[in-house]
């Protein structure tokens, strides 16, 4: 068995073991351990929450006076009482006004572990991993409060630096971030992005 598988399959088990819908659920954790951006009593917005492993790590890191609000395509139940579900493609027109009619205040925290269905034809996925993010992106001003933080999963590849300048103007800190439960030979990487402020992109 191959490294990377195995430590696919670790983490598969360690999710069952410990409750969690999905081993993804060890890549917030170890971010959040590192960065340090889920606080107590926050509001966070989860986009591509299903099937609700972030949701729940954040549940537990935000505490019973916390509220988190996952975004999903896809139906999938609450995993806990501080946790609403958004069914809605992030694409849609109204989707801003759905978010906020949600949302008990602006997100101190937008995560987005957002992906499109492979083709496998590589150069197309990456473009369209990036449009996911890039609609986050363009959310923000209206569901992330001033210095709130935003975690995006990004795939490698040619447009990266393009989308991390576009980060850049308007958060203080981005950081490449590649957590230990990412299997080593995927694509995928984490954009840690701290200090969210608009007005930065007019500078």
């Amino acid at each position: 068995m191959r490294l990377s598988e195995a430590k696919r399959d670790y983490y598969r088990r360690l999710a069952g073991e410990q409750g969690y819908r999905s081993r993804a659920a060890f890549k917030l954790i170890q971010l959040d351990k590192k960065y340090r951006f889920l606080q107590k009593n926050s509001v966070v917005l989860d986009f591509g929450c299903a099937p609700g492993g972030w949701l729940q790590v954040a549940s537990e890191k935000v505490g019973s006076k916390g509220f988190i609000l996952g975004v999903d395509s896809k139906r999938i139940q609450p995993p806990s009482s501080n946790v609403t579900v958004l069914q809605d493609d992030i694409f849609s027109g109204d989707i801003a006004s759905s978010i906020n009619e949600n949302l008990p205040k602006l997100a101190d925290v937008v995560l987005s572990d957002l992906a499109p269905n492979i083709s496998g034809i590589w150069s197309l996925d990456h473009s369209r991993q990036l449009d996911l993010n890039k609609r986050v992106v363009s959310l923000l001003s209206k569901t992330l409060d001033d210095n709130g933080a935003a975690i995006f999963k990004v795939f490698e590849g040619s447009e990266v630096r393009d989308f991390e300048s576009s980060l850049k103007r308007i958060f203080k800190r981005v950081i490449f971030s590649k957590p230990p439960a990412s299997r080593n030979r995927s694509s995928e990487i984490y954009l840690v992005c701290l200090g969210y402020n608009e007005r930065l992109s007019s500078f």
